[in-house]
């Protein structure tokens, strides 16, 4: 359980939808749309929480590495660092922005000045998260982005993800393979890590009686992941069991870095709406 007393925004728009944010990481952690009672996203019972640690559920904020792929630790800084509120109304308010730049803490691992701007909505059935990447230095530099929602499942492994035949894929359980996807429908069965190149900008998760449609601009790709028993076995973060309760469906942008001249900017938007 999410502690009481850690630094969060809490958003209510008029027609009752819900989410909070934590300061640490710019962390959605929790989503209801209106007229719902339980949270669309995932967080694991045993997850940590604090500065420099990172939340295990919810939509984690991936910058300016993704996964393994470059020298910094594991999915970059983004996720581990006090984001600064910009915007902000209480009383009912349904959006906020938050701000990340540069200090010494990011400077140490990654040596370029930038502004990162997280934009949160909720309202009716739609959360919209959109990341804005600035190059404030005086030289380019090159990035990668995700935001890394983890879904909450009634039983992932009946879980269907339809509108991504026909990309081509890379597979992480296959020694990073380049596959094409050629199933009309992804049918969960147990534990995947896949990158989907120039994925569709509509994709629908089928989860027993409930859907979840996940539209991305400005990510050309989208990630699949469950970490399947042994998974969550081999992560202090995880329950036994709790990768039957989620799915990651991700607005990625990874083979192709992000590069941005100095004075330039690049934005992408995750909008989730049940159905």
């Amino acid at each position: 359980m999410i502690p009481a007393d850690f630094p969060s925004l809490h958003l209510t728009s008029a027609d009752g939808a819900r989410a909070s944010i934590a300061l640490d990481g710019g962390h959605v952690t929790s989503w209801i749309p209106a007229n719902e009672r339980d949270n669309r996203l995932f967080v694991s019972t045993k997850s940590g929480y604090g500065p420099g640690k990172a939340i295990r559920g919810g939509i984690p904020v991936i910058f300016p590495q993704f996964g393994s792929f470059g020298p910094l630790a594991q999915h970059g800084f983004a996720r581990l660092c006090r984001w600064d509120v910009v915007e902000s109304t209480p009383d009912r308010s349904n959006r906020t922005l938050l701000r990340l730049i540069d200090m010494d803490q990011t400077r140490s691992a990654w040596p370029h000045a930038f502004a990162a701007d997280l934009s949160i909505v909720v309202s009716g059935a739609d959360l919209t998260v959109t990341m804005t990447i600035r190059n404030t230095d005086t030289s380019p530099f090159a990035c990668a982005a995700a935001l890394h929602p983890y879904f909450s499942m009634r039983d992932a492994f009946t879980t269907r993800v339809e509108g991504l035949c026909g990309s081509r894929y890379r597979d992480s359980l296959l020694d990073g393979k380049i596959v094409m996807e050629t199933a009309p429908e992804l049918r969960i069965t147990g534990p995947l890590d896949r990158i989907y190149y120039d994925a569709p900008d509509r994709l629908v998760i089928r989860d027993g009686g409930r859907s979840l449609i996940i539209e991305k601009t400005g990510f050309p790709e989208a990630v699949v992941w469950n970490p399947g028993a042994a998974g969550t076995r081999a992560r202090s973060d995880f329950a036994e069991g709790e990768e039957n309760r989620m799915l990651c469906v991700e607005a990625a942008a990874i083979q192709h870095p992000i590069v941005l001249a100095p004075g330039e900017s690049w934005t992408g938007t995750q909008r989730m709406t049940t159905a």
